[in-house]
């Protein structure tokens, strides 16, 4: 058995409730226009430049620029600082009788040791 349908659609004609009236979009932008109140615009006026406002984009610029030199020249200085350090500290006195019983160790020769101590500078 069919199930009858509570609504046939397909049999109902196709209505249109409401209607545009004739010529109402060819006169729209009109009839608005003569509703609208006369009014000065605000957009005529002209704006006087200013020196300052000339200048003011350069000096952004040029301090923001002068803000990330001293940024990272602090940057560099405080490793540099930490590097002159670490070696100061890495640096040790030995005494003499100490680095003669070493040279007396180790297997260096003459040649080397001078090479060495020159290379220091």
């Amino acid at each position: 058995m069919e199930k009858e349908r509570l609504y046939k659609i397909d049999e109902l004609e196709p209505r249109r409730p409401f209607t545009v009236p004739e010529g109402y979009f060819e006169n729209l932008t009109q009839n608005i226009m003569s509703v609208l109140p006369e009014q000065e615009s605000i957009y005529s006026t002209t704006i006087k430049v200013t020196p300052w406002m000339r200048i003011r984009p350069y000096l952004y610029a040029a301090a923001a620029f002068a803000g990330i030199f001293f940024c990272i020249k602090a940057a560099v200085g405080i490793n540099s600082r930490n590097s002159s350090a670490n070696i100061a500290q890495e640096t040790t006195i030995y005494s003499d009788e100490y680095i003669d019983s070493f040279l007396e160790t180790a297997m260096i020769d003459d040649c080397t040791l001078y090479y060495t101590l020159v290379d220091v500078n």
